[in-house]
């Protein structure tokens, strides 16, 4: 319990910030939903309320900043710590180097939970206000998509804050590797499994979909893959921790 208060004291201003934002940003979308339309009103002038959530939301720019949000969330390991002068405090205690590990990322998980299912506990509530209606049930399944596809970005995050020293690296990094991902799933081959994050993430998992909206059952073998991925990347990090000079 020790190990996961720590953790949770040491990514609780990035996840706070990261709930504060997420919130403020979907209650500017519910209530200045006429401005926002206005401003952006090629292709959005006709669309129904749902439409303007899943493209507002759950895409386009709420997707983006969720991701962005999920790699500051994920900056951790011991190697950071040095950086700051706090390794030497965190390996004081008579407690292997995986167990700190599998406890930040035990917390990191529990906050990602959090921040993917923000939307389907706040945007129905929020709707009501300006007399609109958003199905709960909707919001969960991209909730499930956030999470598990979140978990890898999480991952592949938390793996390169173990490995690069700097500050800021990792967060390049974890962008250039994001990056990567998206265009090796665009390889024929590997196109039929619908393993882009960004893509699947917004319900598009179908590759010719024209918007981000859930029409279809979710694409389990492609999430089954990204899970066993954020596995091997979260093992990774715990081998490589477990190994480092520090």
């Amino acid at each position: 319990m020790m190990l996961l208060y720590k953790a949770w004291r040491e990514s609780q201003a990035r996840f706070l910030v990261g709930a504060l934002a997420l919130t403020g940003y979907y209650a500017f979308l519910v209530f200045y939903r006429p401005e926002v339309q206005y401003t952006l009103r090629a292709g959005l002038a006709n669309i129904s309320f749902a439409e303007y959530i899943e493209l507002q939301v759950f895409g386009g720019t709420g997707k983006m900043l969720f991701v962005l949000l999920v790699i500051f969330l994920g900056l951790g390991g011991i190697l950071r710590e040095r950086a700051h002068r706090t390794a030497a405090f965190t390996l004081a205690p008579p407690v292997s180097r995986v167990k700190l590990v599998c406890a930040q990322i035990g917390v990191g998980l529990a906050e990602l939970a959090m921040l993917a299912i923000l939307p389907a506990l706040l945007i129905p509530s929020l709707s009501g206000l300006v007399h609109q209606s958003y199905p709960v049930a909707e919001g969960l399944q991209y909730g499930i998509l956030r999470f598990i596809c979140g978990a890898e970005i999480f991952a592949i995050s938390f793996l390169s804050s173990v490995i690069l020293r700097w500050e800021y690296t990792a967060p390049v990094a974890c962008f250039m590797a994001l990056g990567l991902q998206v265009r090796v799933s665009t390889w024929g081959p590997l196109r039929p499994y619908s393993l882009s994050l960004l893509r699947a993430m917004d319900g598009r998992w179908d590759w010719f979909a024209p918007s981000s909206q859930i029409h279809e059952p979710l694409p389990w073998l492609a999430l089954t893959i990204t899970v066993l991925t954020a596995a091997v990347l979260f093992t990774a990090a715990a081998g490589i921790t477990q190994r480092q000079n520090l």
